[in-house]
């Protein structure tokens, strides 16, 4: 059977036929994760193989990209590598994805079929992070961060007084 990742298919087709479709698919083409992304730039490229598995309807997804999102600490541009290798169950309510096994993600399909590029859009926002930053070991790690209005040299501001809101609150309430 040949399908392209956009095209939608019925579950069991794909399943009976232990379809597999290899893929390329532009980072913009996904619409959940380009919304996330700065540079819409890049593609997914992988493998999805549709089989049988213990009763159930699963995709094997093997992926890899590399989208642009910005570093939390510097705010500055940063590839995000994703490598991701999956067993999802595809099901059709929330009865059947009780009652999948351990260590499958579920995948609830619409109107019983699915399309390789919701299953890669789903893989990828998943594995990207909620905060991005680039690697501790790296030049923005070691960066000081001033903010606004306060001094970027790290001796200032080690020697600037640190308030204490509370510090005379236990002698009030000592005192009533």
């Amino acid at each position: 059977m040949s399908l392209g990742w956009s095209r939608r298919a019925p579950v069991d087709t794909l399943v009976g036929t232990e379809t597999a479709i290899d893929f390329k698919i532009p980072l913009s083409e996904l619409p959940r994760v380009s919304h996330e992304l700065i540079g819409k730039d890049g593609e997914a490229s992988g493998r999805a193989r549709f089989s049988r598995h213990m009763g159930h309807a699963v995709a094997d997804i093997e992926l890899h990209a590399a989208p642009e999102v910005v570093c939390q600490r510097c705010m500055q541009p940063m590839r995000w590598p994703v490598n991701v290798k999956s067993r999802i169950a595809l099901v059709s309510d929330y009865d059947a994805a009780d009652r999948v096994p351990d260590g499958m993600e579920v995948f609830l399909v619409e109107a019983d079929s699915v399309s390789v590029r919701d299953l890669v859009d789903e893989e990828v926002m998943l594995a990207l992070p909620h905060v991005p930053r680039h690697a501790e070991g790296s030049e923005c790690a070691g960066r000081a961060v001033a903010l606004p209005g306060q001094e970027a040299d790290a001796d200032d501001a080690a020697a600037a007084q640190v308030q204490k809101p509370f510090a005379q609150l236990g002698e009030l309430l000592k005192r009533k």
